[in-house]
Order: structure tokens, then sequence, then C-alpha cells
């Protein structure tokens, strides 16, 4: 849900503790927990359709523990990132349903 260009975490299942930062989600701001996983922030945002094959379609996460590769994100310019398996750091740029084969390398 978008409010003032800032993702709301509306999906969380309990309320987040720990250290806040803030990471861009496909271009719009989002508070995350320092440490955890980007998988869970873009759950906590209601973010399902995560990721793009090559074959242009859209799924989302599946084992939420990098073997299936389904939620592979791009994270600051680099392409296909286990969304399960890559820790949220301060100013990250995160962006779903890209591919680099589209994008010509």
């Amino acid at each position: 849900m978008e409010h003032n260009n800032k993702l709301d975490r509306k999906q969380d299942i309990v309320p987040p503790s720990g250290q806040f930062t803030q990471v861009w989600l496909d271009n719009q701001k989002v508070d995350a927990v320092l440490g955890e996983n980007i998988l869970s922030v873009l759950f906590a945002v209601g973010k399902n359709a995560i990721t793009q094959n090559d074959h242009a379609k859209v799924s989302g996460a599946y084992c939420g523990m990098g073997v299936c590769h389904c939620c592979n994100v791009q994270v600051n310019g680099k392409h296909k990132m286990k969304a399960c398996q890559t820790l949220i750091e301060p100013g990250m740029r995160i962006d779903t349903q890209t591919n680099r084969l589209e994008e010509g390398f």
C-alpha cells in the first residue's frame, strides 16, 4: 500500500523490532530492519509477484531457502540476487520483476 511515496509494512505477522533503516523497493521508500532478508520486507509490504523469469513469466517465492530461485531480484544494479538469502543494508535499492536478459546485459 502506498502512502506519501512510502510503502507501509501492513502484512507483518508481528511488529518488527531492531535497528531500522530505509531501503528503496521499486523506487519507493520502505522501512526495513537491519539483518532481515529482502523476502521478509517484500512480504511485509504485500509484494508477492517478485521475479520475472527468462520466459517473461512472473512468479513469487516458493521455498524461502535459496533452492528454487523464484525470488530473484535486482539489488543495487546486480541481477538475480536471491531475496530470501540477501540481508538488508542501509540505502539498498531493490527492484522486482526485472530480468537482465530482457535488458540486454
